[in-house]
């Protein structure tokens, strides 16, 4: 049996079944929202552009907004725009346009196969796959965290979001006003940015200049020097007296200089090491919030 999605955008209808003995309305209306596939490891991330043809679509099943995570199925374009579906008439809708053919009703949709998502991206040649749904800029960012095949031969894809909400703690205005010369607002409100949007690898160098904003204007408050880089500053930092040392705030700033290093190819030559991924990028933000709340000038909530 051809088990197909039949999408009327005229209408807003969604169809479901076999097209050629009589597909069914599906109701309520499900969620469906344009979807690509990247490899995690890329340089730049970009999502469908607004009237682009989708390829692909993720069909929503259950969402839990407190873990982030989605589950659902992903459909692919069978090729076919303007296709013929005979349809199980529905006291749901009337469509006038609509014709009844041998007690079935007669439509046009765009028709979108099962996708046995596994086997797509390895032909895909995708190893470490992120999803980006959306369109635009009115995209978000998750990564597959497991693929489980039902009875159907379809398979239920459970998602998990890259942190959005919360990923920074919150500034404390009245501090940020009294650092003078600083651009650390400027910088975190760059590296938020990309962190809803960008690649590990672009993630984690905003989160570079955001440390070496940070530890600058400590240094300043201290009555130090700015430096030049990170590493500079995290050097200038540890010869403070033992009462204005923040052991934790250079040790943060250090874990993304380290993690920014990995991003450069010839640190990864030199120094064999792997990709930076999601949950480095994770990590290098989790370091922003650590330095800004240890120094006092921001909290989590």
């Amino acid at each position: 049996m051809s088990r197909l999605l039949g999408i009327d955008d005229g209408h807003g209808l969604v169809y479901e079944g076999d097209n050629n003995y009589g597909a069914h309305l599906v109701w309520p209306t499900p969620i469906l929202t344009p979807a690509i596939f990247l490899d995690s490891t890329a340089k730049e991330f970009s999502s469908a552009n607004v009237g682009d043809p989708v390829t692909y679509y993720f069909r929503e099943d259950a969402f839990d907004p407190v873990s982030r995570i989605r589950r659902g199925r992903f459909y692919k374009y069978a090729g076919t725009s303007g296709a013929n579906w005979y349809v199980l008439p529905s006291p749901l809708v009337t469509i006038p346009r609509t014709q009844v053919l041998d007690g079935m009703l007669h439509i046009s949709v765009a028709d979108y196969s099962r996708s046995i998502i596994s086997a797509e991206l390895k032909t895909l040649g995708i190893p470490y796959p992120v999803v980006v749904l959306g369109r635009g800029t009115s995209s978000t960012i998750w990564r597959i965290i497991n693929i489980e095949a039902g009875f159907t031969g379809e398979e239920l894809v459970t998602l998990k979001a890259r942190q959005s909400m919360g990923a920074l703690p919150e500034l404390d205005m009245g501090k940020m006003r009294d650092i003078k010369g600083s651009n650390i607002q400027e910088a975190l409100q760059t590296l938020e940015d990309d962190y809803h949007l960008a690649s590990p690898e672009s993630v984690v160098d905003r989160a570079n200049e955001a440390a070496t904003s940070i530890l600058n204007a400590f240094l300043v408050l201290v009555g130090r020097r700015t430096q030049d880089s990170l590493n500079n500053a995290i050097m200038e930092a540890g010869k403070l007296d033992q009462k204005d040392k923040k052991e934790i705030v250079r040790s943060a700033a250090n874990i993304v200089r380290l993690l920014h290093g990995r991003t450069k190819y010839a640190v990864q030559k030199e120094k064999n090491t792997r990709d930076v991924r999601e949950q480095d990028a994770e990590l290098a933000m989790q370091c922003i919030g650590v330095m800004l709340c240890d120094l006092g000038w921001a909290a989590w909530r």
